[in-house]
């Protein structure tokens, strides 16, 4: 479960987004997929192993989102399902991660840094201003320039350690913003004097997704719109990531919310801060029992200005069935993920 989120966008950023029906979890079998407003060849489908995947704008909350929907049913005892998700809540990919670590203060950032290979990256973020090579805020990039500018003349090692300080001070103030006052805590990212991008905003609209869900889960649709308020419904878990993103270098911010109970489990990992290329990741994954085995709803957000562009009117089309395409794969792999280690 571990390649999930950042996997699924290489050439495409997209949002999945939940099926738009409220599941409650004391459902019996039936009831669950009717709520989801399957049709009897779909619920048969479903059962044979196929992963049943759509795509609407009915669901794309911003013009920067594109969207797709997927559900998979695992035959495996939702015990099993619930023990998993316990003991592997993370969302994060392998293959794109290079770095990773969780956060409980401060000092967790201390091991924020460019290697040697990422050189371009440094010499790109010395000339940081407005517009879209970077994702930061007015403030931040007064700040980059007051603490690289007095390195611009020094050697490659110079160079290296000043723009790894100044990188670690942006996730620092991004950590704390968001630790105090949540999604109100992030600052828009800066493109030009006169437009910015609310990150805060946009994730807002992605909770929208999980609106429909509200009755059956209210602790956790009011911890997604609210944290830090209602926080003690779940537990957390921070981590500062690196990872390569379409050939670039990006540092990530990541916020994972898990609630698990006898009958479901939810999480939540919500990227609130990526350094280029993506404005904001989120992804939620409902696991809800059906019959002997289990059944997950998997949720997705990516925002990226190029989709709010001539540019992204061409991608859209395309982008969709790209996204059913590999919503499909990821949920396969869960699938057997699954099913293996319970044979086990």
């Amino acid at each position: 479960m571990k390649n999930i989120v950042w996997q699924l966008f290489g050439t495409w950023i997209f949002i999945v987004t939940l099926l738009p029906a409220a599941v409650c979890a004391d459902m019996d079998s039936a009831e669950l997929l009717k709520g989801f407003g399957l049709t009897p060849g779909e619920i048969e489908r479903l059962e044979n192993g196929e992963v049943l995947a759509y795509s609407d704008e009915e669901f794309e909350f911003s013009k920067r989102e594109l969207s797709a929907d997927a559900i998979v049913h695992v035959d495996t005892d939702h015990a099993a399902v619930l023990r998993a998700m316990q003991e592997d809540a993370t969302l994060i990919p392998v293959k794109l991660l290079m770095e990773h670590t969780r956060v409980f203060s401060e000092a967790d950032f201390d091991n924020v840094n460019f290697t040697e290979g990422e050189y371009g990256e440094v010499e790109d973020l010395f000339k940081a201003k407005p517009g879209k090579e970077f994702n930061f805020s007015n403030d931040e990039i007064a700040m980059l320039q007051q603490m690289l500018k007095p390195h611009r003349s020094g050697s490659k090692a110079q160079k290296m350690a000043a723009a790894s300080d100044a990188m670690r001070a942006v996730l620092i103030g991004r950590y704390d913003g968001y630790r105090v006052k949540g999604l109100a805590g992030i600052e828009g990212y800066k493109r030009s004097k006169r437009k910015k991008v609310d990150v805060g905003a946009e994730l807002q609209l992605t909770n929208d997704a999980f609106r429909p869900f509200e009755e059956d889960f209210p602790e956790f649709v009011r911890l997604m719109y609210g944290y830090p308020e209602g926080a003690d419904c779940c537990t957390h878990e921070f981590r500062w990531l690196k990872v390569k993103i379409r050939k670039r270098i990006a540092f990530a911010l990541a916020h994972t919310m898990i609630q698990t109970t006898d009958t479901f489990a939810l999480i939540t990992e919500r990227h609130y801060y990526v350094s280029n290329t993506l404005n904001s990741v989120q992804l939620t994954i409902v696991w809800l029992p059906y019959e002997d085995g289990g059944s997950v709803g998997l949720a997705m957000s990516a925002s990226a200005d190029v989709l709010n562009s001539l540019m992204g009117r061409i991608l859209r089309p395309v982008g969709r069935n790209l996204a059913k395409d590999t919503v499909t794969d990821a949920m396969l792999d869960i699938k057997a993920t699954l099913e293996e280690g319970a044979s086990q």
